[in-house]
């Protein structure tokens, strides 16, 4: 019988230093014989009620030789949701065996997603950062700008944080978070303001415009892009992707609506961070050299993520049974 695994489940039972050597060894195992990552978007305008901006969204399959289970996602992604309090991505993640097609699990999704792809912004952060990195700008309050400092904390000692949103007092709240938890952290005023000395910037927003240049960085620093992740999302502009070391997790999905997209004929001398973790091509040269992170997000993560939920939710007794 399938089991339904909700979002306090999920978080009962991940476990984020796993969940970073998971999603490692997944990037280190992904091959190209393995089906090519499908992201499938519609936009949701016209159905009456929908707010602007709402689309659906399917990642499938999901899948690593290891594992004997593949996902499937399903997304209805509502940037302006007009119900407060409702996240801006929701859904669920179909988990299923591999050999029988059995539906083994519904996960829900949200915090599932946010949990592995800030797990993928460590792993790179990790291979491709200073070692001596300690502090770091987050643009962007919302979940993405939460978890993935919670995540980078598992990889270095940060020190001091720096935040900017839109929204003042989403980022207010978000310092006193993170005060809270004992670090220091200041809200600026701008984007220069927040970048200009941090040693890793992430940025999580749904920017269709790029905000992040050069001048603003300082040498050496390391970029983490999440909001590109659907054509027409933009955050850093050509001159900072040309002068930095960029490393993507899908070359093509980069391509098609990820950092590289707003740029087709240019490729940045961009690698995969697969090629970087099995020492392929070099990622980090010095440390002066800026790197840049561009993470579409890949389905395998999914299935990373969601396997080491359902096997700890079944060693457990959580989530609910389905008939």
């Amino acid at each position: 019988m399938p089991l339904w695994i909700g979002a306090h489940d999920v978080v009962e039972l991940l476990d984020e230093g796993a969940l970073i050597g998971g999603i490692r060894s997944g990037f280190q195992e992904w091959v190209t014989t393995l089906p090519e990552p499908q992201r499938f978007h519609s936009a949701l305008a016209g159905i009456p009620q929908t707010p602007n901006q709402a689309e659906v969204m399917i990642l499938a399959p999901g899948a690593l030789p290891s594992l004997p289970a593949f996902t499937v996602k399903v997304h209805a992604k509502y940037p302006t949701n007009p119900r407060q309090g409702r996240p801006g991505i929701q859904g669920v993640i179909h988990l299923l065996d591999a050999a029988t097609g059995e539906l083994l699990a519904l996960v829900d999704s949200p915090p599932l997603t946010a949990h592995r792809t800030a797990a993928a912004g460590a792993v790179a952060a990790d291979v491709l950062a200073r070692p001596d990195a300690r502090s770091a700008a987050i643009i962007g309050a919302g979940a993405q700008g939460e978890m993935q400092f919670a995540y980078l904390t598992r990889i270095r000692s940060i020190d001091r944080v720096w935040v900017y949103d839109l929204n003042p007092q989403a980022a207010q709240a978000y310092a006193v978070r993170r005060q809270a938890e004992g670090y220091r952290c200041e809200v600026a005023s701008t984007v220069a303001e927040a970048v200009g000395d941090a040693d890793i910037i992430v940025t999580a927003t749904w920017s269709q415009t790029p905000f992040l240049t050069r001048s603003m960085v300082s040498a050496g620093a390391h970029i983490t892009t999440l909001g590109p992740d659907s054509p027409g999302k933009v955050e850093i502009d050509a001159d900072l992707l040309a002068s930095g070391r960029v490393v993507c997790d899908d070359l093509a999905l980069a391509r098609a609506m990820g950092c590289l997209h707003p740029w087709p004929d240019r490729s940045f001398g961009a690698v995969t961070l697969t090629a970087v973790l099995r020492n392929e091509v070099s990622g980090r040269i010095d440390n002066r050299q800026c790197t840049i992170f561009g993470a579409v997000g890949l389905p395998f993560q999914d299935l990373v993520a969601a396997w080491q939920v359902f096997q700890s939710a079944q060693r457990l007794g959580l989530g609910q049974i389905l008939p």
